[in-house]
C-alpha cells in the first residue's frame, strides 16, 4: 500500500510473482505515500510504497515503536512537468516552476508567447510526488490557487491533455504513449536544458530526480522478501523499465 507512482508498475510485479509463485497471494493498494507509511508504521501493512523519503515525523514515530525500517530501491524516476501538446512552450527553470504554483505568475503571455490564463495542476495532498515538488520547486512557499487537485499521475496527463492552458506535474510511467497528447518541458539549469530521459534521472542530472522505495518495518523475510528480492532483481527490473521508469542499474545498492 502507498503510492499511486508505485502502484501500476508494483501491481505488474506482484501479477508476474504469483504466476510464477502460486501460493503466494499479494494485494496492491494506493492512497499515497503518506497513507501507505501510517499503515506500515501501524502494522497493517507488511511493504510500505513511498515515492518521496521518508519523513522525519515517521523516521521518529519509527524510532519510539523501536521498528527499524528498511528500505529498497524499487526505480528511479523523474517528476516530469507536462503542457498541453498545442502550448508553444519547451522549457521552463525552477524558479518560473515556484512562480506558477506560488501564484506570482498567472498568464501564459509571461512565459511563452502563448495566450490565457495559467492553469496549474497539482497532485493530492499526501501524495509522494506533490511533496517531492514541494520541497524541490516550492521550496517553502505557499502553494497559490491550484485549478485542480488530481489523485493520480494519470489523473494530471488527461486532464493536462483536455486543457490547453493546463500545466501539471507527473510521475514518467504515466506518460507512456502520451507523447502525441501532452509535452513535457526541459528544465533549465544553470549549465543546460534537461528532459527527464533515462540517463539524466540516472546520473541525477535532471533537477526532480527521486527514487522509489519499498520500505520494510525491519529485515524482510518470508513472502515480503521473497517479493522484495524479485521487484528488486533481474526479472522486476525488466518489468520496471517496461513500465516506463528507470531501472536501478546493476551494482547499485
Amino acid at each position: 500500500m502507498g503510492s499511486e507512482t508505485m502502484r501500476p508498475v508494483v501491481t505488474v510485479c506482484a501479477e508476474a510473482f504469483m504466476a510464477d509463485n502460486p501460493e503466494a497471494d499479494i494485494i496492491v493498494r494506493g492512497g499515497g505515500s503518506g497513507d501507505g507509511m501510517a499503515a506500515l508504521l501501524h502494522g497493517m501493512i507488511d511493504i510500505g510504497m513511498i515515492s518521496r523519503p521518508l519523513s522525519p515525523k515517521e523516521i521518529g514515530f519509527a524510532k519510539a515503536k523501536n521498528i527499524d525500517l528498511t528500505q529498497f530501491e524499487l526505480a528511479l524516476d523523474g517528476v516530469a512537468v507536462v503542457v498541453h501538446q498545442t502550448n508553444p512552450l519547451r522549457e521552463v527553470d525552477v524558479d518560473q516552476l515556484r512562480a506558477i504554483w506560488s501564484g506570482h505568475l498567472s498568464q501564459w503571455r509571461e512565459l511563452s508567447g502563448g495566450s490565457g490564463e495559467i492553469l496549474p495542476l497539482a497532485r493530492a495532498k499526501g501524495s509522494g510526488t506533490e511533496e517531492v515538488f514541494a520541497e524541490r520547486v516550492l521550496k517553502g512557499q505557499r502553494e497559490g490557487v491550484v485549478a485542480k487537485e488530481l489523485p493520480t499521475n494519470e489523473a494530471i496527463v488527461a486532464e493536462v491533455a483536455a486543457q490547453p492552458n493546463a500545466i501539471g506535474y507527473t510521475g514518467l510511467g504515466a506518460l507512456r504513449g502520451a507523447s502525441d497528447r501532452v509535452r513535457v518541458l526541459a528544465i533549465r539549469t544553470q549549465s543546460s536544458l534537461v528532459l527527464p530521459t533515462a540517463d539524466a534521472v540516472r546520473s541525477g542530472g535532471y533537477p526532480l530526480t527521486r527514487a522509489l522505495l519499498l520500505v520494510n518495518p525491519g529485515t524482510p523475510s518470508g513472502l515480503a522478501a521473497s517479493f522484495i528480492a524479485y521487484c528488486t532483481g533481474p526479472a522486476g527490473q525488466a518489468l520496471v523499465k517496461r513500465a516506463g521508469y528507470v531501472e536501478i542499474a546493476a551494482g547499485d545498492p
